[in-house]
């Protein structure tokens, strides 16, 4: 069984991509513009690549900049939920005592 290389899908990276940036900006920049942007700066690197590699890594980037630059700001980044602590406990290495490391270095109190 062969498996399909995420890249090959052209339209499915853009719409991941266009994805990503709807998220982040959250209705601050219209879906249209932003999967406008995508298609047109992909295609614009596109013609002239040598290698294609990295056409979604630097499309993703330059639309970033594009549109931090018209927006008047960056995206900010989609926060994930913390992830529950077991007991609630310290996760530092050596923090599972009932002391707290006065030094932040996650040091056994001795």
């Amino acid at each position: 069984m062969t498996t399909q290389n995420p890249f090959e899908d052209e339209d499915r990276v853009l719409d991941r991509i266009t994805d990503r940036f709807d998220d982040r900006y959250d209705g601050a920049v219209d879906r249209e513009k932003i999967e406008h942007e995508v298609r047109e700066t992909y295609a614009e690197l596109a013609a002239d690549a040598k290698v294609d590699t990295m056409l979604p890594a630097l499309t993703e980037h330059e639309v970033g900049e594009r549109l931090a630059e018209e927006v008047g700001r960056p995206a900010p980044l989609v926060e994930e939920p913390p992830a529950a602590t077991p007991s609630g406990g310290d996760q530092r290495a050596g923090g599972g005592g009932a002391e707290a490391d006065p030094s932040g270095l996650g040091r056994p109190v001795l």
